[in-house]
C-alpha cells in the first residue's frame, strides 16, 4: 500500500513539473546558440518576464548544435499584460532548420506593451527538446523580402572524406542554407527586393578538395562557388560552433561577390589596386556587419585603406559603425553609379563633397589608436 502512495506521489510531482514552465531559462537569454537550452519531451512552456519595458516587434528562435531531432518544429508565442489572460502573437507548425545554429526569423504580430511572454514549443517526434537561443527585438525588422529572387543551387561534394562528415553534420539543407546566405547579403547591399542588382539565377556550389579556403567564379546569372573540405577539416577540429561561424563569415564574403557592383573606369582586378580593394574591402565589410569577422582578422592602426581585405574591410565597417549604418550598401550604389569610381568620390557621395579619403582615414587611424592604447592600459592592470 505504502508503495502504491509512494508511486501515485511520484507521478503526481512528475506531472506537476511537466506542466511547470521555465522562467527565465539562462540558456535561452543568453545570445549563444552554442550553449543549449534542454527541456523536456513533449510541450515546452517557457516564461520570460520582468525584462521588457518596450514592446516587442519580432523575434528569432536559433537551433542547437545537437540531432536536429531535438530542434523545435511547432511553436507558439503569446503576450500577457497580467500572466493571466494571454494574447497569440506567433505560430509557427511544421518548421525545420537547414543547419546548425540556423537562426528562424518571426513578426510579432500585434506589438503591445506586454510585461510577459510565454513561448511554448515541441519537437516533430514529441521528443527531448532542444533550442540554441531565443532573442527578442525591440526594433521593427522587416521581413519583406519575400519577394527575392533566389538562386537555383546545384551542391555537388567531390570527395567524401571528413571536411564532408564535417559539412554535412553543420548543413542538413544545402540549398537553403546558401540561400538563406544569399538573401542576407542582398539585404545588406540593397534597400529591398526590387531594387536592381546582379540577377544570380543559379550557383553551383561544390564541396572540394583543394588547398585553400573558397573562391568564386563566373559573372551572374550563373556563378561557381568552391568550398575546400580541406578547410572544413582544419576548422572543425575546434569545434562545431567555430566551423558554423567560419563556414557563414565565409559564405557571406563569397556571396558578396555575386552580388556587388564592379567599379568601371578604373582597370580590372588584375590590374588595379582600386579595384581589388573596392570589391574584397566591401565584402569583407559584408562580413563584419553580420558579425561573423575571423578571429584572426585583427583591427590594428596603420595600413592604407587601398590595401584590400580586413584593412578595407573594417575601415568601411568602422563607417558603418559611426557614421552611417547604410555605408555599405551605399558604398555599393556608388560603385553603380560612378563612370569613373574612386574611393574619393565614393566618400564624396555617401558623406559630402567637404569630405575626403584622407579625412576619413585619418579620423579612423586616431579612433583605432585610442581603442588600442585603452586595450594595453587594461593589460598593464
Amino acid at each position: 500500500m505504502k508503495k502504491c502512495i509512494v508511486a501515485l506521489l511520484t507521478l503526481m510531482l512528475l506531472s506537476c513539473q511537466a506542466d511547470r514552465p521555465y522562467v527565465n531559462e539562462p540558456a535561452l537569454l543568453d545570445n549563444d546558440p552554442s550553449v543549449a537550452f534542454t527541456g523536456r519531451a513533449g510541450i515546452n512552456m517557457m516564461l520570460f518576464k520582468d525584462r521588457f519595458s518596450t514592446p516587442i516587434q519580432n523575434y528569432t528562435i536559433y537551433s542547437s548544435g545537437e540531432d536536429p531531432v531535438y530542434d523545435a518544429s511547432d511553436w507558439t508565442l503569446k503576450g500577457s499584460y497580467d500572466g493571466k489572460t494571454w494574447v497569440l502573437l506567433s505560430e509557427v507548425n511544421d518548421h525545420t532548420f537547414c543547419a546548425r545554429y540556423q537562426e528562424k526569423f518571426c513578426p510579432i504580430a500585434k506589438p503591445s506593451n506586454y510585461n510577459q511572454y510565454i513561448l511554448e514549443a515541441r519537437t516533430a517526434t514529441g521528443d527531448t527538446l532542444k533550442i540554441g537561443s531565443v532573442q527578442f527585438l525591440t526594433n521593427y525588422v522587416s521581413n519583406g523580402w519575400a519577394a527575392f529572387a533566389c538562386p537555383e543551387i546545384d551542391f555537388t561534394i567531390t570527395e567524401e572524406g571528413e571536411g564532408y562528415r564535417l559539412y554535412t553534420t553543420l548543413v542538413q539543407d544545402p540549398e537553403a542554407y546558401i540561400q538563406y546566405h544569399a538573401r542576407k547579403v542582398a539585404r545588406i547591399l540593397y534597400s529591398s527586393a526590387s531594387e536592381p542588382m546582379p540577377k544570380v539565377e543559379k550557383i553551383n556550389y561544390n564541396i572540394y578538395d583543394y588547398e585553400g579556403i573558397s573562391e568564386k567564379s563566373g559573372q551572374p546569372p550563373v556563378i561557381t562557388i568552391r568550398y575546400s573540405s580541406r578547410y572544413i577539416e582544419q576548422i572543425g577540429k575546434e569545434s562545431l560552433y567555430a566551423l558554423n561561424r567560419e563556414t557563414r563569415g565565409v559564405l557571406y564574403h563569397i556571396l558578396t561577390h555575386a552580388y556587388q557592383y564592379e567599379p568601371r573606369g578604373i582597370g580590372t582586378y588584375e590590374t588595379s589596386q582600386e579595384y581589388r580593394a573596392c570589391v574584397q574591402g566591401m565584402a569583407f565589410a559584408v562580413r563584419a556587419q553580420t558579425g561573423l569577422s575571423n578571429p584572426n582578422d585583427r583591427q590594428t592602426p596603420g595600413g592604407h585603406w587601398l590595401d584590400g581585405l580586413h584593412v578595407t574591410g573594417f575601415f568601411l565597417h568602422w563607417l558603418t559603425l559611426n557614421k552611417n549604418p547604410e555605408t555599405v550598401r551605399l558604398f555599393n550604389q556608388t560603385v553603380k553609379n560612378l563612370a569613373i569610381w574612386s574611393f574619393d568620390s565614393a566618400m564624396k557621395s555617401i558623406f559630402g563633397p567637404e569630405v575626403t579619403i584622407e579625412s576619413l582615414w585619418a579620423e579612423y587611424q586616431m579612433d583605432i589608436n585610442k581603442q588600442q592604447l585603452k586595450e594595453n592600459l587594461l593589460k598593464t592592470t
